[in-house]
């Protein structure tokens, strides 16, 4: 026993010297955490935020469809403002169609009641037949239960561990390389790319509409779910996305969109249209998609002429 004591006492500091390095990790992990600075564009708050969007079980009175020019260039606070409160929800995916499959998610998430609001972000992207296969959204939605689990419950809790690179300590947002992202959890993302480049998306876009273009039987669906809204008493705005001038000529040429007749069959359908004002000189960074600044001020704006029309 007198021989024991020492070895049982050395193993006991040995534990204590454990649970102290454990703890002091565990601090020195937290600190860390705390004091880097913030990705460009987080990886786990980009996976849980495309997750929650899909999975998420929350009702607003206020959903926005479209593509990644709704939800890049509309602040789903920004419209609650103006809109007295409202809950509104940014429901726009990367080269997402305007079709029944958007629009049968749409009525899940809404409060069916006297303030029930459905708005169309309108781009001649959203009405071709590519757009109509919702890649995005399908990715999104046909995930393995437990890998949307993680990106929504388990990865936010060790957001410690989100990836950084050397351009994201050195970063400033009006002058390093790179994608700014900030992702709200009402399904807005304010964007910047740098270096800004209003003509960067124009070659693209003239190729996404090569043997693709604006489809008339998509416009046909479209008129009649807004019929069906109007009925059933739900308030349906819809617009033109806001880009540059030199996006909006290409389309016109190439796309087959006619803002002028669309327009007409929308309203005729029951929809109230709203007119981008160009004097507020919106600001894109790609030519496509606007700046966060610019995103702001047209949600706001948005929001205003729609309150004028409720």
């Amino acid at each position: 026993r007198v021989h024991l004591f020492p070895v049982l006492m050395k193993e006991r500091l040995y534990i204590y010297r454990f649970i102290i390095m454990i703890f002091l990790s565990v601090i020195l992990i937290y600190t860390v955490g705390v004091m880097r600075p913030k990705p460009m564009s987080s990886l786990i708050e980009k996976e849980k935020f495309w997750a929650d969007k899909v999975h998420a079980k929350t009702k607003y009175n206020v959903v926005v469809a479209g593509d990644s020019r709704v939800y890049r260039g509309i602040s789903s606070e920004m419209l609650s403002e103006e809109l007295g409160g409202l809950k509104v929800l940014n429901f726009g995916f990367s080269s997402g169609g305007l079709n029944n499959e958007i629009f049968n998610e749409i009525e899940k998430r809404l409060v069916k009641d006297d303030q029930t609001i459905i708005v169309l972000g309108v781009t001649p992207y959203s009405l071709t037949p590519k757009a109509q296969l919702n890649e995005h959204f399908k990715q999104e939605k046909e995930r393995d239960e437990m890998e949307v689990f993680r990106r929504r419950f388990v990865s936010p809790v060790i957001h410690f561990f989100d990836p950084i690179t050397p351009t994201d300590i050195i970063y400033t947002k009006d002058g390093q390389k790179g994608y700014y992202e900030r992702f709200h959890k009402d399904g807005w993302v304010a964007s910047l790319k740098t270096p800004i480049d209003s003509n960067a998306a124009l070659e693209s876009y003239k190729k996404n509409f090569k043997d693709n273009k604006v489809s008339q039987k998509v416009l046909q669906e479209i008129y009649i779910r807004v019929a069906e809204w109007k009925r059933e008493g739900i308030s349906v705005f819809a617009f033109r996305c806001p880009s540059t001038e030199g996006m909006v000529l290409l389309e016109n040429k190439v796309s087959g969109f006619n803002e002028s007749e669309i327009k007409k069959n929308l309203t005729a359908s029951g929809a109230k249209w709203i007119g981008v004002n160009r004097k507020n000189k919106y600001s894109s960074y790609d030519g496509s998609h606007l700046q966060e600044e610019s995103a702001i001020r047209f949600s706001k704006y948005l929001g205003q002429v729609m309150r004028k029309n409720l």
